[in-house]
């Protein structure tokens, strides 16, 4: 099957996401998984908040849309791909919240915190940036 970056399957992604990462992780895997966000995140920075959603499109992750950006807190829902609509376990999208909560402190310039829930039709991750907490700028 030929395949290009837009176009890629997902099911060999899914496969280490859904049970090898899960089984070696266990009850951990939540924590792990988010901090595996915000690291992917220091390695892939955006430039400003526009460009959250196609690097969302394009790491194949789903549709991401801001719903709303109230003072310290953004408020984020994202529709996953159809393979991924699934029942997942809990924290599944918590890669993706930690990805979000630390593009968040870098463009903003304050420690950010964040969680993704399940809901019905989408995933809602929220991220809270505290402006007393301003980033350590020396790493």
């Amino acid at each position: 099957m030929e395949s290009t970056p837009n176009t890629a399957p997902t099911f060999g992604i899914e496969l280490i996401r859904d049970y090898v990462l899960s089984d070696l992780l266990g009850n951990d895997y939540r924590q792990v998984i988010y901090w595996a966000g915000k690291r992917l995140a220091r390695q892939f920075p955006v430039l400003n908040e526009d460009e959250l959603i196609p690097f969302f499109v394009e790491a194949r992750w789903g549709t991401l849309s801001l719903t709303k950006k109230k003072g310290t807190t953004f408020s984020f829902e994202l529709l996953p791909p159809e393979s991924t609509k699934a029942e997942r376990p809990t924290g599944y999208f918590q890669l993706e919240a930690g990805f979000l909560a630390e593009q968040v402190a870098k463009l903003n310039g304050f420690v950010a915190e964040g969680y993704a829930e399940m809901g019905k039709e989408c995933v809602h991750i929220t991220i809270q940036f505290d402006p007393k907490d301003p980033l350590d700028r020396s790493n």
